[in-house]
């Protein structure tokens, strides 16, 4: 049913505001409670709803049209990595699909105070990645100017960042890739962080690759979350990891997906979160008017799989009419607009017939189970944050929320990582007591890995398959077949 003309948020008019969708895609959006009851008269409501994208996108094969990529190799990385940069920078040449255009940037060195572009040194930020010119960097990459070993770095994220953002610039091709391969050492100042991932925006995506233990990792979360990518953690041989993040970085064919939400006066976003390819709490761009906001998702893989989005709404009823269907918000994907609808109810009357009986948040596919899942990885990143800092309390009241939602959804692989850092005595109750200290290193590993296994509903990527696990008690992650260090902890396998 459609809802009056004045409560009707108007989509974008083509030609004009309308965000430009390149590829074929599918938009659904449900409302499982279309019934809004205040508990107090007069009070603001939440307002749920599942948005189902799919996207088919235009790779070919095992990655996209390699004249559409760039990518670009940034190496923050120490002197005594030398060696093994030159082989993990072979390994990753060798993963680029050939047409794609690359470039290398490492440290300055003693000609400057900031990354810089060392490959190709000739005039022009992109070279071919045809055989010469992987044959040419390779050579290269063994007289590559790196950090000097024990010495401060000379910049910080920001300015890796910067300088990835100067060359796309120039850059007329629509897929860019930035692999950041970084190691301890490179400091940030915060404000500046923040203000160089505005200054990115969507212009390209991240992947980094954390190389070596005993640092902290949830700068690298933040970056790649802001900039729509994934990071992984590599012992002191990382060419699989770096290889696999190429890989991964060229499968991405479809550079943005901009969604766009238009609310009614009296509706806000609470927040929009994405399930797949990571599970990831999407930040809004700055408004293109006062009530239009728009996301940019995850980049897509080939496969054509879609992704679940979660709506959190929270809505002001007052001048409404009651039992009235009325559209409170509108999701929209390039020409295609989807209304979120419902209806107020008088409290004093029981639910109508038709109203939806999906209230089980254990019910698979709603938006309460989308919500619920939501709500655990919430808690359960508050509590490892906590324990991190050594905050015994805090840490156990989190992470027991955690528990008690894992147990009702039955989520045994939360269940299984509280239990790396503690005891369940109760999970229903959500009774859970920590050991102190915690291994900082560890829980910034688990951190920034946290995304991608609730996106994989938990599994580990050797499910299925018998394979050596971690030799830690308190580990005993699953190995991922030809991997030398565990993915979970760092901890050497055998």
């Amino acid at each position: 049913m459609r809802c009056p003309a004045e409560q009707a948020p108007m989509p974008p008019p083509g030609g004009g505001g309308e965000t430009v969708v390149p590829y074929a895609t599918t938009l659904v959006v449900d409302v499982d409670e279309p019934e809004l009851v205040p508990r107090v008269p007069g009070e603001s409501v939440r307002l749920l709803a599942q948005v189902r994208v799919a996207v088919l996108d235009r790779a070919q094969g095992d990655h996209a049209d390699p004249g559409q990529l760039a990518l670009l190799i940034a190496l923050d990385l120490a002197e005594h990595r030398r060696e093994r940069m030159v082989t993990a920078m072979r390994a990753a040449l060798a993963a680029m699909p050939s047409g794609a255009w690359f470039a290398v940037v490492t440290a300055a060195g003693g000609r400057g105070n900031g990354p810089m572009r060392y490959y190709p040194a000739e005039p022009g930020a992109w070279t071919p990645a045809d055989r010469q010119h992987r044959v040419n960097a390779a050579f290269a990459m063994g007289a590559a100017p790196l950090a000097a070993d024990g010495a401060p770095k000379s910049s910080g994220y920001e300015g890796w960042l910067g300088e990835a953002r100067r060359m796309f610039a120039g850059c007329d091709r629509p897929l860019r890739r930035l692999l950041l391969v970084t190691d301890a050492g490179t400091g940030y100042e915060d404000a500046s962080l923040t203000e160089e991932l505005a200054a990115c925006g969507t212009s390209f995506t991240c992947e980094v690759v954390a190389v070596g233990t005993g640092w902290d990792y949830q700068p690298l979360e933040r970056i790649v979350s802001r900039l729509r990518g994934t990071a992984d953690h590599a012992g002191p041989d990382f060419a699989a990891e770096l290889a696999e993040a190429v890989r991964r970085a060229c499968r991405r064919a479809v550079p943005a997906l901009p969604l766009e939400v238009t609310v009614r006066p009296g509706v806000r976003i609470e927040s929009f979160v994405q399930f797949k390819p990571q599970h990831l709490e999407l930040a809004a761009d700055p408004l293109s008017g006062p009530l239009r906001h728009v996301f940019h998702a995850l980049p897509w893989d080939p496969e054509g799989t879609g992704s679940d989005f979660l709506l959190d709404l929270r809505v002001d009823g007052a001048g409404d009419p009651l039992g009235e269907v009325l559209q409170f918000a509108m999701v929209s994907l390039g020409p295609q607009h989807e209304a979120v609808t419902a209806r107020w109810r008088d409290p004093g009357l029981p639910p109508a017939r038709t109203a939806s009986s999906a209230s089980d948040e254990t019910t698979g596919g709603s938006s309460r189970f989308l919500d619920s899942r939501n709500r655990m990885i919430a808690h359960l990143k508050k509590g490892l944050t906590c324990l991190e800092a050594g905050r015994r309390a805090d840490a156990e009241r989190h992470l027991g929320q955690a528990a008690a939602v894992a147990h009702r959804l039955r989520a045994r692989w939360v269940l299984d990582e509280i239990e790396v850092w503690g005891d369940i005595h109760d999970a229903a109750a959500g009774s859970v007591s920590v050991s102190l200290p915690a291994d900082a290193h560890r829980v910034s590993v688990t951190l920034m890995r946290l995304g991608a296994r609730s996106a994989n509903e938990g599994t580990s990527r050797t499910a299925g398959r018998q394979h050596t696990a971690c030799p830690r008690p308190d580990c005993r992650e699953p190995a991922v077949p030809g991997a030398l260090y565990c993915v979970r902890c760092g901890e050497e396998l055998s």
